[in-house]
C-alpha cells in the first residue's frame, strides 16, 4: 500500500513539473507562430490571412495553457469533481468568452498584437490561464474550509 502511494506521489510530482514546464514555455513563446510552423512542416504554399493566423495561434495557445492547467489540477488534487468544474470553466471559456474576445478584438483593433487596456485584460483572462489559476486557489480554499469544519475550528 505504501509503495502504491509513493508511486502515485512520484507520478503527481512529475505531472506537476510537466504542467509548469508547459505553462512556462507558453509564456516564453507567447508570440510564437504555430500556424507558420504547421504550414512549413506540411510544405504548404498557402498564405493565410492575418486574422486567421491570429485566431489559430491564440486558440492553440489557449488550448495548450488550459490543458496544462488540467494536468496541474489533477496533480494537485486528484479529485474528479474538481476536474469536472475545471471542464465546465474550460467550455465556457472556449465556447463563449474566446469568441467574444475575437469579435471585440477585430471590431476594435484588427489583427494587431497590441491591445487596448480593456481587451488586454480580457486577453489575460482568457488566453492566459488566469481563470484556471483562480480555480486552483478556489479549490485550495474549499479544501481548507472543509478541513477546518471537520476539525471544529
Amino acid at each position: 500500500m505504501e509503495e502504491k502511494k509513493n508511486k502515485r506521489t512520484t507520478w503527481n510530482k512529475a505531472l506537476l513539473i510537466v504542467s509548469l514546464a508547459i505553462l512556462g514555455a507558453m509564456y516564453l513563446f507567447q508570440q510564437f507562430n504555430f500556424l507558420g510552423i504547421f504550414l512549413t512542416l506540411g510544405n504548404s504554399q498557402v498564405r493565410p490571412s492575418p486574422y486567421f493566423t491570429f485566431i489559430f495561434n491564440k486558440t492553440l495557445r489557449f488550448l495548450i495553457n488550459d490543458g496544462a492547467c488540467f494536468i496541474l489540477i489533477f496533480s494537485l488534487f486528484e479529485r474528479k469533481k474538481f476536474l469536472k468544474i475545471a471542464g465546465v470553466v474550460f467550455l465556457i471559456e472556449l465556447l463563449i468568452l474566446l469568441p467574444i474576445y475575437f469579435v471585440m478584438k477585430y471590431l476594435w483593433e484588427g489583427d494587431s498584437e497590441i491591445s487596448s487596456p480593456l481587451l488586454s485584460q480580457l486577453h489575460r483572462l482568457i488566453i492566459n490561464p488566469t481563470l484556471m489559476i483562480m480555480l486552483i486557489v478556489a479549490f485550495y480554499y474549499q479544501m481548507y474550509k472543509n478541513d477546518s469544519t471537520k476539525t471544529g475550528n
